[in-house]
């Protein structure tokens, strides 16, 4: 963050500012360049294994086994879900949720046999793309890049391990989809259905650049969606844009509500992995036989990439248009349902270009394949509760800056019809802002463990010389001898005794037994709370399992922590 705005509204200084300006700079250069090529080198390999060593080979044999293929794609991707158990198939949520946890850092227990999983799932047909697992992968590289630097203990490349996730998760996707600002633009946004990853912005643009750079040296440059025609403006695309919109987002309803149906109906079958990935497999490979059987190709198999391209350059008719649509709805929602690893991105495009391309056969669009265009933004955008990327995308992946008017204009109608359904089960609504933060954030944190206490068997003059004249507070903890918590003492308790009296009275005789404590594990927002209605300065923190004072907490504490922003790396708070 190049400058901070603190809770007051005051501005850090300047020299904080260059300072902040300066290591930006320095995380940028040492940090995320670096990153984004170690990430396109990845990717290039990833993109080798599952396209030309696996799918190019699956492309040569006879259409029987073309057609079946994806049977064997989902047996192999769940014995290896099973073999090494892999807690979860998702691989583009499960980046979202790493950056939601309180570590920031991917899992990588299984990170092995989960990718392993994810080139059988794709490379031998099932209806899977690679972004997920590109951003799955570049995510995981670069968390465990920036825990690594954070453990030489050197200043220079000392970064947030949250931030260094989604900036190799944003440079996974710019690789593949030969897109650098997409890829960052897409990073970003993944986290939250209203806001974006604001921290990561810079860092990912530039590894997204690197990464593309990198990618592009050792694969194909080719575009993900070229076209024929120089498109210029009209002003009918934006109105029929609005409708289309409309179409996309209710289909993307559909279709997540097929998907969520679909995984509950495989999860609740009393069979082991292997089997529910198996059984779906063999449901993917009737639907490409009836796709054969209709439309002349198995176009459900694999992203569907090549099958988008057709369509974009008007090669089915309506009916076509709409049996591929309905077939990879349902095949998408299948590999995903039983357990497929990859990402939902590319097959969501495919849907989505059927569905423009239904609109380019029943209207004269201005340019060939315009809706095509415009229902792969929509529908996608709509999916992932996303606007700016996928309107960024296509004007990217085609080339044509002019298409990013009527794809914003479809995106946002279907991303308001979508209503914030999305295929990200861990996405959140926006960015926390202060008052959610501080639920977060446990007392342990910020208190204080520097202890100044009373006893109970002091005298009331010892307690006022001690406390009030040496250390200047106005209320202390009791405590014994083990450190136990008894409750308060303050200088309203010494006025209910005569000063004269103050030699022979003692703590144990006015402390206030029934003052509030709370827990090193509540949140700062209960300890706000608790301060604001309180009697005391202070709250002392009391191990609920030992009853012994371990801190205390005041209200410069919490604003403090107001002021600092989020804290990373931390358990959250104890609910309730």
């Amino acid at each position: 963050m190049l400058s901070r705005i603190l809770s007051n509204g005051q501005v850090t200084p300047r020299s904080n500012s260059v300072r902040e300006s300066m290591d930006s700079a320095r995380t940028l250069i040492l940090i995320a360049a670096p990153m984004g090529v170690v990430v396109g080198a990845a990717i290039a390999a990833y993109d080798w294994v599952v396209n030309e060593l696996l799918w190019t080979h699956v492309l040569l044999q006879p259409i029987e086994i073309q057609i079946a293929s994806p049977a064997l794609a989902m047996l192999l991707a769940g014995l290896l879900l099973q073999l090494f158990r892999v807690r979860s198939s998702s691989m583009a949520d499960e980046v979202v949720g790493a950056y939601h946890h309180p570590s920031g850092a991917m899992p990588t227990e299984a990170a092995g046999a989960k990718l392993a999983a994810s080139i059988a799932t794709m490379g031998l047909g099932a209806s899977a793309g690679m972004e997920g697992a590109s951003k799955w992968l570049g995510a995981t590289i670069g968390s465990l890049m920036q825990r690594g630097l954070n453990k030489l203990g050197i200043r220079s490349v000392q970064w947030d391990v949250r931030s260094a996730l989604l900036t190799g998760g944003s440079a996974g996707i710019a690789a593949i989809f030969r897109a650098p600002l997409s890829g960052a633009i897409m990073g970003v946004e993944s986290p939250y259905k209203q806001d974006i990853a604001r921290d990561a912005l810079l860092s990912s643009l530039v590894a997204a650049a690197t990464s593309f750079w990198t990618f592009t040296r050792l694969r194909p440059a080719t575009p993900y969606f070229p076209i024929t025609f120089h498109y210029t403006l009209v002003s009918r695309d934006l109105l029929i844009a609005v409708p289309l919109g409309i179409s996309a987002g209710l289909a993307s309803n559909l279709f997540l509500w097929t998907l969520a149906r679909l995984r509950e109906r495989f999860n609740g079958l009393r069979l082991p992995i292997w089997a529910r990935t198996f059984a779906g497999g063999v449901l993917l490979a009737g639907i490409a036989w009836i796709a054969y059987c209709v439309v002349g190709k198995p176009v459900t198999l694999q992203s569907g990439l090549p099958v988008a391209n057709d369509l974009l350059n008007g090669k089915y008719a309506l009916l076509m248009c709409l049996a591929i649509f309905a077939l990879k709805l349902l095949a998408t929602s299948i590999t995903f349902g039983a357990g497929g690893v990859g990402g939902l991105f590319v097959p969501t495009a495919t849907i989505g270009a059927a569905l423009g391309a239904c609109w380019d056969a029943l209207l004269a669009p201005s340019h060939p394949g315009l809706y095509t265009l415009l229902g792969i933004a929509a529908f996608s955008g709509a999916s992932y509760s996303s606007i700016l990327f996928a309107a960024v995308f296509i004007a990217e992946s085609t080339g044509s800056v002019f298409l990013a008017a009527p794809a914003l204009i479809a995106s946002t109608f279907a991303y308001v019809v979508a209503a914030g359904v999305s295929n990200s089960r861990s996405q959140k609504t926006r960015r926390e802002g202060l008052d959610e933060q501080l639920a977060t954030i446990p007392i342990r944190v910020v208190m204080s463990t520097q202890l100044v206490a009373a006893f109970p068997a002091q005298t009331l003059e010892e307690f006022a010389r001690t406390t009030l004249l040496e250390h200047h507070f106005k209320a202390l903890p009791v405590v014994d001898s083990n450190q136990g918590f008894k409750g308060m003492i303050g200088m309203q308790h010494l006025r209910t005794i005569p000063m004269a009296e103050w030699k022979t009275s003692r703590v144990a005789d006015v402390f206030d037994i029934n003052a509030p404590t709370l827990g090193p594990n509540q949140s700062l927002a209960e300890a706000e709370s608790a301060l604001l209605a309180g009697p005391y300065d202070y709250i002392p923190i009391v191990d609920p399992a030992t009853n012994q004072l371990v801190g205390i907490i005041s209200l410069s504490d919490v604003l403090r922590a107001r002021n600092a922003g989020p804290v990373d790396n931390v358990e959250p708070a104890a609910i309730g």
